[in-house]
């Protein structure tokens, strides 16, 4: 709100500056006074003879074009002061609305309203999958190197460098294939991975940084059962990089049984949130398809311990959060992410969220006028002299188009009035009439 009045304020005395010497520049009373006395002199044009009276009619009707063309340009100037003057006042009504949005976004920043606690998942799981998407990501930045041959000197440069064989060693010349295959090329591989939590056997296929060459991508596949804290997991993707320019790479993940302990979910001193115990069924779905990466996770927890809360904490809202959490034994969470691997945005759903809001709902409706009531008043505060003193600004626009209309009508009055007083309805100074 404080940003739009200063901006408009500003405006406001740019736009009173221009118009208070654009108007110093048209026909005001003076100049109708000028008119009226010209005027005055013509009516006794009738003492002069015909000559004075036919004389009379040319000046007539010479003034009056004068004043026509001087009521039409104050005509235009009004118009056009009348749309600068309608968009300032549109914008200083947006101004007056302005801190009642102030208030709305300030709210849904800062209060747990009924409607954020549809989306605490979030921030409460949002930084934990957020590290898992992190170390995927590294993951697969290991895994470039495999798919990479090393070029050449002059691949990939600006053009082909020419490099002169020493004379009698001939130079080594790649005659085009009907069958190509790839220089090196490893079709299947069983491989067996010794981790600490036990042990993982799969298989690789197509090992090759030419896959464009052998028009195949890499797949992998890793299985594992009664594993340390882990009743089974299946691991398989594939890197495909047969188009070079397209690349789509996509890895697939299932964990049953995954055992948690002590796993810290809200670390804020005023509502310490903890995982102590739980089991997991985890399916994970990514995919990179160029520099776009998108992946899901579909968790469900059972078996739940979750300390919630802080001890002897006397706040009403925590309190009611901390009833609710601790009483989960089960949960279901899905999380989605999308965007690029180095700038990514995660989407986290649970039941935590009905939970949670059907749980505090009621108070946090209650807190939240609360405190939307002392957050108005503060804004009020703040705006207010800074408001009417952009009100008061518009009173010398104001005065612009008054002093525009009133001479507008001036000319008009003088047009149609005095004018037509000094001239017969024949058409002669004097009202006399041509004897013809």
């Amino acid at each position: 709100t404080l940003r739009l009045i200063k901006t408009l304020k500003a405006d406001v005395q740019q736009q009173m500056q221009q118009w208070t010497q654009r108007i110093k520049d048209l026909p005001g009373e003076q100049t109708f006074d000028t008119y009226r006395g010209r005027i005055e002199k013509l009516k006794g044009a009738t003492r002069g003879g015909l000559g004075g009276i036919l004389g009379g009619v040319g000046e007539i009707r010479s003034i009056q074009t004068e004043i026509e063309r001087d009521i039409a340009d104050i005509k235009n100037t009004h118009k056009e002061f009348g749309t600068t003057l309608a968009s300032l006042r549109a914008r200083l009504k947006q101004a007056v609305n302005a801190p009642q949005r102030d208030v709305r976004r300030l709210r849904e920043k800062y209060s747990l309203s009924p409607q954020g606690l549809a989306n605490l998942s979030g921030p409460l799981l949002g930084q934990h999958i957020g590290a898992w998407a992190r170390q995927a990501v590294a993951w697969h930045e290991r895994l470039k190197p495999v798919l990479q041959r090393a070029k050449e000197a002059g691949d990939g440069g600006p053009g082909p460098e020419v490099i002169k064989p020493r004379r009698g060693r001939g130079a080594d010349v790649r005659f085009k294939e009907l069958h190509p295959v790839p220089d090196f090329l490893i079709r299947r591989a069983k491989v067996s991975l010794e981790l600490d939590i036990g042990d993982l056997a799969g298989e690789i296929q197509n090992i090759t940084p030419d896959q464009d060459v052998l028009g195949k991508p890499l797949i992998f596949q890793f299985s594992g059962e009664k594993l340390q804290g882990l009743r089974s997991v299946v691991l398989k993707g594939s890197l495909n990089h047969v188009q070079p320019a397209n690349p789509r790479d996509r890895v697939d993940l299932r964990a049953q049984g995954y055992r948690i302990t002590e796993v810290p979910i809200s670390t804020q001193p005023a509502w310490p949130v903890a995982l102590k115990r739980g089991v997991a069924d985890l399916r994970v779905g990514a995919g990179l398809r160029g520099n776009r990466l998108t992946a899901n996770l579909m968790c469900n927890l059972k078996s739940m311990t979750i300390t919630a809360g802080k001890h002897n904490d006397s706040n009403p809202l925590t309190m009611a959060l901390s009833s609710a959490v601790s009483g989960l034994s089960s949960l279901s969470i899905r999380a989605d992410l999308k965007g690029t691997p180095d700038d990514y945005a995660i989407k986290v759903r649970s039941d935590l969220d009905r939970i949670l809001k059907r749980a505090a709902g009621n108070l946090v409706r209650v807190l939240t006028a609360r405190f939307e009531k002392r957050l108005a008043a503060a804004v009020s505060r703040k705006v207010k002299g800074p408001l009417k003193e952009l009100q008061s600004g518009f009173a010398g626009l104001n005065g612009i188009n008054g002093d525009l209309a009133r001479r507008l009508a001036q000319g008009n009055d003088l047009l149609g009035s005095a004018l037509k007083q000094g001239v017969s309805p024949g058409g002669l100074p004097g009202g006399l009439k041509l004897p013809f």
